[in-house]
Order: C-alpha cells, then sequence, then structure tokens
C-alpha cells in the first residue's frame, strides 16, 4: 500500500500491479512452447534433404528413365490387350502434323508399265550397265528423261538423285572390296543407285543390298548419323518422332527395351521419313529412304485390279483392330479368325495395309483390295512408318 497524505487524514492506496513477475515467466512459457517447433523443423530439413538427393539421382542418371510406368503385375501386363493399349497410348505420341493427302482415284482404264516401256523408273540395258572394268561415261550415266506429261492416276516416283558417291556408281568388284573392308554405309550406297537405277539388275545384287540393308537399317552398327544421347527425362516415345521413324523400330534397331534406358546411354538413329512403293505386278512392297533401299516385302493385293493406284499417306496406325466383314458381322480384335491380324495401317478410303490370318494368299492377288502381309513383316513395317508417311502404288 501506498500513502497518500491528505489535508487533515492520512490514506492508503492500492499498489498499482508490477509486470514484474509475468516479464520474468513469459521466456519460461515461450521455451516450452517452441520445443514442437524444433521437431518439426529437423522432419522438415530431412524431407527437403531426402528430396535433394532424390532430384540428383534422377539427373544424375541414377534412376532408370522408363518409357512408361513399370509393370507391377507381370501376369496382366503381358496380356494382348494391354500391349495393344500401351501401343495405342504410344502411337499417339508419333504423330506428324498437316502431313496429310487425300487418295488419288485414277480413271480407268491405267496403262499397265511393262518391261520396255515408260516406267517410273530408268531403264537398263547392256549398254548402260556394266559390272567390271571402267567407270561407265557420262552419257551412260545420264538419267532417262521423265514424260513432261504424266495421265492421271499415275503416280512418279523420281529416281535417286541426292545423296550419291561423288565419284559416281562403282562396279560390282569395287562394291565387293568395300563391304570385304566393312565399309557397308558407302558400299550400300551404290548397290541402292543400282537397285533404283537399273533395276534390270536387281538379281544380281540381291544377296549385297540385303545384307548391307541390314546392317545399316536393322543393326546398332554403324552409324550413319551422330548417335543420339538420351536425355534425363526421355523417351523412345519422345526421341523416335524428331527423326521421324516409328519408337517400335527405334527400340529394335538398338536392340533395346523401351522401359531400360538410361540417361546418358547413345542410340544409333535414322533420318526418316521411311517412303513405301508398292508394285502390283511383282507383288512387292519396298521401304525406301530419299536415297537408299531399305527392305522388300512380299505382299497379297486386291483380286480383280480392286487395289487402288496413286500417291497415299499413312492416315493412322491402329493395333489389334476390330473387323466388320461386308454382311455387317463384327469380329474382334485379337482373335484368330480376324483377317486383318494384329496391325492395321489407314491409307483411307477403307484401303489399309495389314497382317492376315491366311499367309498363304500371300503372293496372290485374293484380297478385297487392301494389301496383306505376313504377321512378322507387318509387326516391322508397322513400326517403322509414322502417320505422314508417303505410300506409292503402281503396277
Amino acid at each position: 500500500m501506498i500513502p497518500i497524505a491528505g489535508p487533515d487524514r492520512v490514506c492508503y492506496h492500492p499498489r498499482p500491479q508490477q509486470p514484474v513477475q509475468f516479464a520474468q515467466g513469459a521466456p519460461t512459457m515461450a521455451r516450452r512452447r517452441s520445443r514442437p517447433g524444433n521437431g518439426f523443423g529437423v522432419m522438415s530439413l530431412g524431407l527437403l534433404t531426402l528430396v535433394a538427393i532424390g532430384w540428383l539421382g534422377w539427373r544424375g542418371g541414377w534412376w532408370p528413365v522408363d518409357v512408361a510406368p513399370a509393370a507391377t503385375n507381370p501376369a496382366l501386363s503381358d496380356t494382348p490387350l494391354e500391349e495393344s493399349r500401351r501401343a495405342a497410348e504410344l502411337d499417339t505420341q508419333v504423330v506428324l502434323p498437316n502431313q496429310f493427302e487425300p487418295p488419288i482415284t485414277p480413271p480407268l482404264p491405267v496403262p499397265r508399265v511393262v518391261a520396255g516401256s515408260e516406267s517410273s523408273f530408268p531403264t537398263a540395258t547392256a549398254a548402260n550397265w556394266r559390272p567390271t572394268g571402267s567407270r561407265p561415261t557420262e552419257q551412260q550415266l545420264a538419267t532417262v528423261a521423265s514424260s513432261p506429261v504424266q495421265p492421271a492416276g499415275k503416280p512418279r516416283i523420281e529416281p535417286v538423285t541426292a545423296g550419291l558417291d561423288p565419284a559416281g556408281p562403282r562396279t560390282l568388284a569395287e562394291i565387293d572390296t568395300l563391304i570385304a573392308n566393312g565399309d557397308l554405309v558407302v558400299a550400300h550406297k551404290a548397290l541402292s543407285w543400282i537397285y533404283f537405277q537399273q533395276p534390270a539388275e536387281r538379281s544380281k545384287i540381291s544377296e549385297r543390298i540385303e545384307r548391307t540393308a541390314g546392317a545399316v537399317f536393322f543393326s546398332p552398327r554403324p552409324h550413319i548419323l551422330p548417335a543420339h544421347t538420351i536425355q534425363p527425362g526421355d523417351s523412345l516415345a519422345a526421341i523416335a518422332p524428331r527423326y521421324k521413324i516409328g519408337w517400335q523400330y527405334l527400340a529394335a534397331l538398338n536392340h533395346v527395351s523401351p522401359r531400360k534406358i538410361r540417361s546418358g546411354q547413345t542410340l544409333k538413329v535414322v533420318r526418316g521419313p521411311f517412303r513405301v512403293i508398292v508394285d502390283l505386278s511383282e507383288f512387292s512392297l519396298v521401304v525406301r529412304t530419299r536415297s537408299e533401299y531399305v527392305r522388300r516385302f512380299e505382299i497379297g493385293i486386291g483380286r480383280d485390279h480392286s487395289t487402288p493406284l496413286g500417291r497415299f499417306r499413312v492416315l493412322r496406325k491402329v493395333p489389334d483392330p476390330q473387323y466388320t466383314d461386308p454382311d455387317g458381322r463384327v469380329i474382334p480384335a485379337a482373335v484368330p479368325e480376324n483377317p486383318l491380324g494384329r496391325f492395321w495401317i489407314d491409307l483411307g478410303e477403307g484401303y489399309g495395309i495389314h497382317g492376315t490370318n491366311q499367309p498363304e494368299s500371300v503372293g496372290r492377288a485374293e484380297s478385297r483390295g487392301c494389301l496383306r502381309l505376313r504377321n512378322d513383316d507387318i509387326r516391322l513395317l508397322y513400326g517403322m512408318l509414322v502417320t505422314g508417311c508417303e505410300v506409292v502404288i503402281h503396277r
């Protein structure tokens, strides 16, 4: 109490409350409340450390780079339905936009191209083919002039004019020397020149060109372009469109699984897109680049000249297609009764390239107009082509 003096008395006033005790107690209470906060900070720091380690591992290529989530149930992931779903999802990423052209329906009758007549390919004679000896003269190497007027509906297949050896075509003896020395890339270019410029000589070089094509386009070595180095976050489905090829073909070319690629790994790549030349008179489908032979497949064609002639584009690719026959009966996908097989390459207007459940029909004219391949062949072709690839059909 505090005494207060008045005029005639002394009174006492209550002493005001002092905040000293509260000030002294405040730090103690603050210290007690800060203990849970310190534990949370340690936990946050640990989580941040784990995240940083994971990020550094991903950037450094310590973790595998997957094209799709890893299979958690192999029994289910290996079923045809799951395989077709995964293939369809990946195919949607391999698209060349604004590359479509409507098919050309030629007027009937279409003149048949026979040996010795005007053809899409330059003809070869004994005068301009010299398998041994000195090089041909410039006159013998002159490109056969094409007709200035192309009949309606008759596709023109351009002869090889780019990517040739500056020294000109080589003799078979020179090509054999190149092959023996392991220079398969140059040897294949020379053989491709003969294949497209001198078709009469194809039988003489068939064994050689299949060997060199297998090394150049279906083997991890030798490289024909600088190797592609996989970057963090890459997948085959993302890499393949940069070169305009299918991711399935890229995987087969390098003998790798799309789920087991790593950052820093190198891949052999080739420049696409591939072109397809179909010769109905020979029941053949030839895959080529701009200047080089890639692969030849035997095909089945339409009966009664029902396969259309012209220049087409691959409009879409469908794994495990469903089939509806002319009577409206629906045959589900991936069953032995389905005449389309496991793959459909759509050319438009109801025509396409597909597999078959009748392999004996390949090499014959028995389809309703589509092109049939054996099932192993259509699987390979399906992986090579992408949406927008050119397909030329001629007779």
